[in-house]
């Protein structure tokens, strides 16, 4: 299946404030660092913008916890019990689809999803899902740059996004995008945190 055909764009969902943008549960690197990369993009733009995930279990991979710590990721848990609580704004999923199976369904005003993966749920208007990519870190530093927003390593942006893309990938192992070709070549990153992480 190709990209959907209502494809929403970050100028889009500029309008929205506050916004909530949602890992998937048991979120990986590749969930985390796009999070964080539509996270720096917002704040940007001076929202009100939190970071999430749900699910009964928080990040315990010991990468992925010195990746949050050492890039200072805010990325923040949602216990299940307070999942049903209300969200103001845009609730807006990321490497996910809202209503899939491996996403605890927040309440919010509006829903946008931002993914890689085919296509699952087709009720979600706000969406861009494109399911050739092999990491949602390069399709997030594809719109970054579309919306003007460039993607340094400043804030450990570029790292967060080359080590989604390096894990998502099989280490480049299972490339065969052009355009994650692209971004692994283009991407600013620290190597020593990379070689860390690992």
């Amino acid at each position: 299946m190709q990209d959907t055909e209502k494809k929403v764009t970050l100028k889009e969902l500029e309008k929205y404030n506050p916004i909530t943008i949602q890992c998937h549960d048991n979120p990986d690197a590749d969930a985390i660092a796009s999070g964080y990369g539509l996270y720096c993009y917002f704040k940007n733009k001076g929202k009100d913008v939190e970071l999430v995930y749900s699910g009964r279990n928080v990040v315990q991979k010991a990468n992925l916890q010195l990746m949050l710590k050492l890039i200072r990721i805010p990325l923040v848990h949602i216990p299940l019990e307070e999942a049903d609580m209300h969200r103001k704004g845009l609730l807006l999923t990321v490497d996910c689809q809202y209503g899939a199976g491996n996403v605890t369904p927040l309440s919010a005003d509006a829903v946008a999803m931002i993914d890689h993966h085919q296509v699952e749920m087709e009720d979600v208007e706000l969406s861009l899902i494109h399911p050739g990519l092999g990491a949602c870190s390069t399709l997030i530093w594809k719109i970054l740059q579309d919306a003007g927003y460039e993607v340094t390593d400043e804030d450990g942006l570029g790292t967060a996004l080359y080590y989604g893309l390096f894990t998502d990938t099989n280490q480049f192992a299972e490339i065969f995008n052009p355009m994650d070709r692209d971004a692994r070549d283009t991407l600013p990153f620290d190597q020593s945190l990379i070689t860390t992480f690992r």
